[in-house]
């Protein structure tokens, strides 16, 4: 089978009628076929160095069969957009759009007078005849539900499911092909109908209709091709404005505008599929009005693929170097399938087509993340070094001078000299080694700058409006991929406190930091005093308290869930202590992230008053003021730290102090540094306390969410 006549095209010379398309017993048969017959007919087509971009026929028939499982969809659970077949072709699929499997009781509950009633009931008639393929009883049927007098207009939540159920019926399909039956005119009208209704509660539905509009512009006979085309770019255009993640609406709109010669922007709009549907690259290929302009398609496939490359070979070819090391001292690492895929990818990448790169990287790195982790402990067993410090006793020298003590060889865990401590006793010697990273640590903080291909790379910047009334000030913040740290301070930190406990602390999900404290012009834009002693724009906004810091950071989460901003269960907030720390010291040991100085605005430099933001050096994840210019308050009630590894740590569940870290302008260089544990009562105000937040996605299924 021609591969331009795979998926219907109006462009390419000779093709044929939707109704001859519907009915070609080819296509039919290859479709029931499954998912692999469908690729392999689209493979059969393509030039070899474009199937080569886009992947093998073996992986890419893997990847269909896994999206067009009815359980595992393209689409959300709660309606499909694409059919096993990989078209528009199937009218029982499409018939789970919008609700059609709503129960008759509940229709009924919504019917507020007789007419109602009876539009619930011929609509029931008329989805049991749709779904046991009597098509022409389902179309009477709808026109008598559509009959029963102008109450029905008033029932917004059916007239659209009837509107929608009569375009699928006269839009036609591979079991409805009675040309008696058929009219995408019509059906044109029914999805607008069914948007029109549907748009007010149902915006991701009014979405699927006019997406269902587009494609019944497109296909129709009547009517001068060119305002076909137009119609079936503007009807897809809306429904993108309505559901900007439907993935066949934008690459619908990319067919459209290739059939309209508009191949550059057409292209544009697929580099921003979601990552579940990017298989549309093949139907793409495959597809007739792509065909047209076959050089640029190729092009664009190949800048996507070398930009996946590129990615690789800066992010995950290290981490997968690192872990081929550590195969080789620790056999049990080295049998795990997850360490073995990761780096088979890295080492393998070049000779991987763009969706099989793009299926690992969107589906298969946080299962591998949870395999690895499992692990860790492993690869500590057999490689681990403590932390902070090592105690050796040097091998006894009968009656000898004492050899020199040195640090066992570890390779590549030891960054300076050991520092020698004299003993009491005169054949004793006590050795601390300084480590930056123990190997256990590098492991999984590897692993998280691979995984931050889903939020981007560590330290990559965003910035957010605070209002939609004043767009100019935003707040910037940065991504703080997943790792480990040791919270606290070694026993030997000059300024330690007794409760700066070393321990261990993970985080499998990364988080937005704010890039500086909160200013002044920010907290104005949603609080309606400004309480700050200094006053300044751009200066930290203080003299709030934790409550007051939590309710800004509440409501600028409901403004941007109102406003689609963020997604849902993400939400602003004050870090706990531990997110703190760790987005300061960047996972590294050590009292400041730099010198003092340089990075933070403190007792000795202040000129005894605070300072506009980001006057100071950032850290590696480029935050400002860390260090200094205000203390920062933080989620967790004070307590004691423990002694053993934690994810997530999120502080007692009750106390009487309210932490902050990260010192102010009055506070002296020791209590700013990166383990310093400020405390006060929740309602305290001063001009050396502020905040900045973090933005963060609801926690896993295996951790509960803290309770404040």
């Amino acid at each position: 089978m021609p591969a331009p006549f795979w998926n219907f095209s109006r462009s390419v010379e000779g093709a044929p009628s939707w109704l001859d398309y519907l009915r070609d017993p080819e296509r039919r048969r290859v479709a029931g076929d499954g998912a692999a017959a469908v690729v392999r007919a689209m493979a059969a087509g393509l030039p070899e160095s474009t199937l080569r971009l886009i992947g093998s026929v073996e992986s890419l028939e893997e990847i269909l069969r896994t999206l067009v499982h009815p359980s595992n969809s393209l689409l959300d659970p709660t309606g499909l957009r694409l059919s096993p077949a990989f078209t528009w072709s199937h009218g029982e699929v499409l018939a789970s759009m919008g609700g059609m499997l709503v129960p008759l009781d509940e229709l009924m509950a919504e019917a507020r007078s007789q007419a109602q009633m009876e539009a619930v009931r011929q609509f029931q008639v008329a989805r049991e005849a749709f779904g046991e393929r009597r098509f022409p009883e389902s179309l009477e049927a709808l026109g008598r539900a559509l009959d029963t007098g102008p109450g029905l207009m008033a029932a917004g939540r059916l007239v659209w499911r009837i509107h929608l159920l009569r375009a699928l019926v006269l839009l036609g399909s591979d079991d409805n092909t009675d040309p008696g039956l058929i009219n995408p005119a019509e059906a044109e009208q029914s999805f607008l109908m069914a948007a029109r209704y549907a748009r007010t509660e149902y915006r991701l539905d009014a979405a699927r209709a006019l997406l269902g509009a587009g494609w019944a512009a497109y296909v129709k006979e009547s009517g001068e091709q060119d305002r076909r085309l137009l119609d079936a770019v503007t009807y897809t255009g809306e429904a993108l404005d309505l559901d900007g993640d439907l993935a066949e609406a934008q690459f619908q709109a990319a067919k459209f505008r290739m059939a309209q010669d508009e191949a550059d922007p057409a292209l544009h709009g697929l580099r921003w599929l979601p990552l579940s549907g990017r298989i549309l690259l093949l139907k793409a290929a495959a597809d007739g009005d792509f065909q047209r302009h076959a050089e640029k398609l190729r092009a664009f496939l190949q800048a996507l693929r070398e930009e996946q490359l590129t990615k690789i070979g800066a992010e995950v070819a290290p981490v997968a170097s690192r872990i081929r090391q550590w195969m080789a001292d620790c056999p049990e690492l080295a049998q795990t399938p997850a360490a073995q895929r990761l780096v088979d990818l890295a080492e393998g990448a070049t000779d991987r087509g763009l969706l099989e790169v793009h299926r690992y990287f969107g589906f298969g790195y946080r299962e591998d993340h949870e395999s690895l982790r499992e692990s860790f402990f492993e690869v500590a067993r057999t490689v681990t070094r403590e932390w902070d410090e090592t105690v050796e006793d040097p091998p006894a020298n009968e009656g000898g001078p004492l050899p020199e003590p040195g640090p066992r060889p570890v390779s590549g865990t030891l960054n300076e000299e050991p520092i020698r401590y004299p003993s009491d006793s005169a054949d004793h010697r006590r050795v601390i080694h300084h480590v930056e990273q123990e190997p256990e640590y590098r492991f999984l903080n590897g692993l998280g700058e691979v995984l931050t291909t889903y939020r981007g790379k560590p330290g990559s910047r965003k910035a957010f409006p605070l209002s939609a009334d004043n767009p100019a000030v935003t707040l910037p913040v940065r991504w703080v991929p997943p790792g480990r740290f040791r919270m606290g301070s070694p026993v030997n930190e000059p300024g330690r406190e007794p409760d700066e406990v070393l321990h261990s602390v993970s985080f499998d999900e990364g988080f937005f930091f704010a890039e500086t404290p909160c200013t002044q012009d920010q907290w104005s834009v949603l609080m309606p005093d400004n309480p700050s002693r200094f006053r300044g724009g751009d200066l930290p906004v203080e003299q709030v308290n934790w409550e007051e810091a939590r309710e800004f950071a509440r409501k600028l989460t409901e403004f941007h869930q109102r406003a689609g901003l963020i997604a849902s269960g993400w939400q602003w907030d004050l870090p706990t202590e531990a997110q703190w720390e760790y987005a300061c010291r960047v996972r590294k040991p050590g009292e400041f992230h730099g010198p003092i100085d340089s990075v933070g605005w403190y007792q000795q430099n202040s000129d005894k008053r605070t300072h506009p933001v980001g006057g100071k050096a950032p850290n590696a994840w480029g935050l400002h003021d860390m260090h200094g210019n205000v203390g920062k308050w933080c989620l967790d009630w004070y307590g004691q730290y423990p002694f053993e590894s934690v994810s997530h740590p999120a502080g007692p569940a009750f106390g009487t102090f309210r932490v902050y870290r990260g010192g102010g302008w009055s506070d002296a260089a020791r209590c700013c540094r990166s383990a310093y544990r400020g405390r006060s009562v929740p309602d305290f105000r001063s001009s050396n306390i502020g905040f900045s937040l973090i933005l963060a996605g609801p926690p896993s299924a295996d951790r509960p969410a803290p309770t404040r």
